[in-house]
């Protein structure tokens, strides 16, 4: 039987699935197909929707359904007053009251439905100790059902088996598939000694029309770009992950572009905002903090984890280490000489493995590597309560700085 804890798709919206959603960046996006598969996770996107102020209000407008249970006509009749506000045209589906009501499903079923599924699989992957084993379940109720869809209804494999990275439901446009989680008496109760065997149902090849290119061994029965469990490499609290797990999560987040994208969409932001007429002539400061009063939106990025002496070096509660849209916004507004690019930031783990000295200043910590064989440092602070460490910046070093902090005791061994 299902776990009476976990939350049915169609009930009200639950904690980890808010959590989930809110725990994205926004990205704009031209195609469905910028972003592929498990980056999904990490960014919130609209196909054609490239305006940072649009993108934000889509967002909000989506939040409201996901967080406070809104209806799919509150978000059409929200959907139709951003599009009049910021005078988006040309997206697909605006060229007709049928587009506009099939564009309107997309968007919100598909961000309701992977929330949803991202949440669950948060909850599934907790009792999993328990409740060792998943079972898939087709929706009876759909108009035009997937056969191998209902071939896989009542299929049940341990939590761990392969064949869930790519069938973890939704498994398409539309799909309304669950999952419910098992524990051996519940086996039991069906009949069965032990879970069943993954099927091979083989796979496809597909071509995008638009840009002809290939995307290869789709398996059969998902759609594009559906073959991967939504929150698989969601992670809002890597400290809940062994060490290694983190960081093999960090690590294949920070690879996936998702990153790389954000911090461009970021910096052209800035650049934007610097040109605006009303900036022209103020005090420099007034604009730095009107600019990331306007733009931050509490967005963040883990870009590194820290092991057991790590955390004791840095006299840090927490492993991650997080990157936050306000470091990178006053990255782009003030550039020092000294501080290496942004697009470095990536590898702070790298920095970590390779620190020599550990220096404190206030509530930052300065982690002294070479690089090249020159000296760099990564500034990192924690919060005020000790539980959040963040990457201000990576700058330049020097062999003067290391002896002279030496000297004064400024910095030790690592």
């Amino acid at each position: 039987m299902p776990d009476p804890a976990l939350a049915a798709y169609g009930s009200l919206p639950f904690a980890e699935q808010i959590a989930f959603f809110k725990a994205k960046v926004e990205l704009p996006s031209e195609r469905w197909t910028d972003l592929w598969q498990a980056a999904h996770d990490r960014a919130f996107v609209v196909a054609g929707a490239l305006k940072a102020d649009l993108l934000a209000d889509l967002r909000a407008a989506v939040l409201q359904g996901v967080a406070a249970g809104g209806t799919l006509a509150e978000f059409r009749r929200d959907f139709e007053a951003l599009v009049e506000k910021h005078g988006w045209t040309g997206w697909t589906g605006a060229d007709s009251a049928g587009g506009h009501a099939w564009r309107t499903r997309v968007i919100y079923g598909t961000n309701l439905r992977t929330s949803h599924a991202a949440g669950r699989y948060a909850q599934a992957q907790a009792i999993a100790g328990r409740r060792p084993y998943w079972r898939y379940r087709h929706n009876d109720t759909v108009t035009h059902p997937r056969l191998l869809h209902k071939s896989w209804d009542g299929l049940v494999l341990r939590h761990d088996d392969p064949w869930w990275r790519s069938h973890w439901p939704p498994n398409g446009w539309g799909c309304r598939c669950r999952i419910e989680t098992l524990a051996d008496r519940d086996l039991a109760r069906l009949g069965k000694d032990g879970p069943d065997q993954a099927p091979d149902d083989g796979t496809y090849d597909w071509v995008d029309k638009r840009t002809g290119e290939v995307y290869r061994d789709i398996p059969q029965g998902i759609d594009p770009g559906w073959d991967y469990a939504p929150g698989a490499t969601w992670h809002p609290d890597l400290d809940k992950y062994p060490y290694e797990l983190a960081r093999e999560l960090v690590a294949a987040n920070l690879r996936d572009g998702v990153f790389a994208r954000w911090q461009a969409f970021i910096a052209a932001r800035v650049a934007e905002a610097l040109a605006r007429p009303e900036y022209a002539g103020r005090d420099g400061r007034a604009v730095s903090t009107a600019i990331r009063e306007r733009l931050a939106r509490g967005e963040q990025y883990a870009v590194g984890v820290l092991d057991a002496r790590a955390q004791a070096r840095l006299d840090a509660t927490s492993q991650a280490v997080w990157l936050s849209d306000d470091t990178l916004i006053k990255q782009a507004l003030h550039h020092a000489a000294d501080e290496l690019p942004a697009a470095g930031y990536p590898r702070l783990q790298a920095i970590i493995d390779a620190a020599q000295y550990v220096g404190q200043e206030g509530d930052t910590r300065l982690v002294f590597f070479q690089q090249d064989g020159d000296w760099a440092v990564a500034v990192i602070k924690r919060t005020r309560d000790g539980r959040e460490n963040y990457l201000m910046s990576i700058r330049k070093g020097s062999q003067e700085e290391v002896d002279r902090k030496r000297r004064a005791g400024r910095i030790a061994p690592w």
